[in-house]
């Protein structure tokens, strides 16, 4: 079995679902899988009309990634204030968040890649409930994305990068800052 067969698995049971560009005919470069968590965020129903549209340029943010447009990669923890995407810290955790900043609230999505331009979002957070970036709720974000991947894939370990080379999981149209 491969993780291909696994994420597979995952989309026939609704626990994973593969997003596909909002916009029709948009190219599908690389691929998001989300949890039913994510997905409900992005197709609702939500509470009121402010979320459905902060939840809307979410969608949009996550089709930045989808359609191959170019992103800004921050390569260290801490680092790379106006990235759309980071490793966190400690990075061997391979736990990634792709940043949703504006409107307000902005928001957090966690996530790990399957393979190179394949990411599993996996949980999610308002960027104003993390606290500072040493806090307990970073860590408690951190290791729940890690169960939610554990829980879909028991047998299967995300990819790890070769030392610091960003190309390992996303192949084209990256600016590191």
């Amino acid at each position: 079995m491969s993780i291909y067969y696994e994420i597979a698995n995952r989309v026939n049971e609704k626990r994973l679902f593969s997003l596909t560009p909002a916009l029709p005919g948009a190219p599908m470069v690389r691929h998001i899988y989300a949890s039913s968590e994510i997905h409900r965020l992005i197709t609702g129903p939500w509470v009121n009309t402010t979320w459905e549209e902060r939840c809307g340029y979410l969608r949009g943010d996550l089709d930045r990634f989808i359609e191959g447009r170019v992103i800004a990669i921050a390569t260290r923890p801490y680092k790379g204030k106006t990235a759309y995407m980071l490793r966190l810290h400690p990075p061997r955790e391979q736990v990634w968040e792709i940043r949703s900043r504006d409107p307000y609230p902005g928001i957090r999505v966690f996530g790990r890649f399957a393979d190179i331009d394949i990411f599993i979002a996996l949980t999610w957070a308002k960027r104003a409930d993390l606290a500072g970036p040493h806090s307990r709720e970073w860590r408690d974000a951190r290791e729940a994305c890690k169960t939610e991947w554990r829980n879909l894939f028991p047998a299967y370990e995300p990819i790890t990068g070769n030392g610091g080379d960003f190309r390992d999981y996303i192949s084209a149209n990256t600016v590191l800052i």
